[in-house]
């Protein structure tokens, strides 16, 4: 496996260098994790829960790998936006080759308020920009509003964890999008100790190895690389 390094294409961000890698009732109300854009009509999806005029990170995705280029068309108009990337080392005409990639493709995170971000979807010069939908369902399990989904918006204490994660360095820490794994979730802890000093989280086992992860709702998890059982403070639920 190649060592990788990210770069914090956040406005204002610095360079750091990384590696990378719900619940229903028993009731019959069921709904898929993540809707893709395509499955779903723009104007039919249910408002996000904040108000129009409150800043949120809305987690985009641009279809056919276009993320830099709506990050791009955004910042031009001054919205934050976090683009996750990593570089990897590929074979290229025989040649090898250092290659800069989206840590998580097609995806990005754009910080704005809803009556904002409703100029730029779908319009005609980010046609392939479209909100990542989750489900909306209330306690059993049964959708909310006519749709039964809503663009998924990341909390901000999430994605201070996010941005925290990103810009340690360290090449054993990773992204597992839920597709890819179920973790276990065990005792809230804080690191108290080494390189993810601050960093908050769940205890988990990833590659037999004790490490903490904060879960991003709907969309993946966050793992730090292991972690010794001695750096970690557990935490008491208030």
């Amino acid at each position: 496996m190649c060592s990788l390094s990210n770069e914090n294409t956040r406005r204002g961000g610095q360079t750091s260098n990384t590696g990378f890698a719900s619940d229903v009732s028993p009731r019959t109300c069921k709904s898929a994790k993540g809707v893709s854009p395509r499955s779903v009509r723009r104007q039919s999806a249910d408002p996000p829960d904040k108000p129009d005029q409150e800043a949120v990170w809305f987690l985009m995705r641009a279809a056919y790998g276009q993320e830099r280029k709506a990050k791009d068309i955004l910042e031009a108009e001054n919205i934050e936006v976090f683009l996750p990337v990593t570089n990897k080392m590929r074979i290229i005409g025989g040649k090898r080759k250092l290659i800069t990639e989206s840590l998580i493709p097609n995806f990005l995170f754009v910080h704005t308020t809803e009556r904002m971000i409703r100029k730029y979807v779908g319009s005609p010069g980010l046609s392939f920009l479209h909100h990542y939908y989750i489900p909306n369902k209330d306690e059993n399990g049964c959708p909310i509003g006519k749709s039964g989904i809503k663009p998924l918006i990341v909390p901000d204490d999430q994605m201070e964890s996010f941005l925290k994660w990103y810009e340690t360095e360290d090449e054993n820490k990773m992204f597992i999008s839920d597709t890819e794994s179920d973790i276990s979730k065990g005792d809230k802890v804080k690191i108290i100790s080494g390189k993810f000093t601050g960093f908050s989280g769940f205890v988990c086992r990833v590659k037999r190895q004790t490490r903490v992860g904060v879960t991003i709702n709907g969309f993946g998890t966050i793992v730090t690389a292991y972690v010794p059982k001695a750096f970690l403070q557990k935490v008491t639920e208030q």
